[in-house]
């Protein structure tokens, strides 16, 4: 069965991270694509796959937000604690979910703003570096080390 990418399917409108064992199993520095480890973190909890067509989204705790997502007639409720729910849905009703939890943006610049911010830093852009002149006086002689 398959996972939902979230970065081909909400990457341009919605910050996506990776949870902590992603770093743990992977490495500080990892690049990988690992869709599995892939979450929307939001205000109210996160979002994540959880196989197939189906996402799961968990909340920090178990207030209001909790509340509203349990009566949702289409979701699932696979985990009901003290501290939050997991619910699953449908990647079709992301959109109604998305509502309650608060998904976090991308950050994004305006044209204007990108322009500007162009001209500010244009000083520090990277410049292809010079050749320095060769050295005529160069040795030919070899020295020997260790022998």
């Amino acid at each position: 069965m398959k996972c939902i990418d979230l970065q081909k399917r909400f990457g341009k409108r919605y910050r996506i991270e990776y949870e902590e064992s992603y770093r743990a199993e992977r490495g500080k520095s990892a690049r990988a694509a690992a869709p599995w480890l892939a979450i929307i973190p939001c205000k109210r909890g996160h979002i994540f796959p959880w196989g197939g067509d189906k996402l799961a989204a968990s909340t920090n705790n178990s207030g209001p937000t909790a509340r509203k997502l349990k009566a949702l007639a289409f979701v699932t409720v696979v985990q009901d604690g003290d501290d939050g729910i997991t619910v699953t849905f449908p990647v079709e009703r992301f959109p109604e979910v998305a509502k309650l939890m608060k998904p976090r943006r991308r950050r994004r610049l305006s044209p204007e703003a990108g322009r500007a911010a162009a001209g500010r830093l244009a000083e520090y852009r990277f410049r292809a570096a010079v050749r320095a002149p060769q050295n005529e006086c160069r040795s030919t002689q070899t020295v020997m080390v260790g022998i």
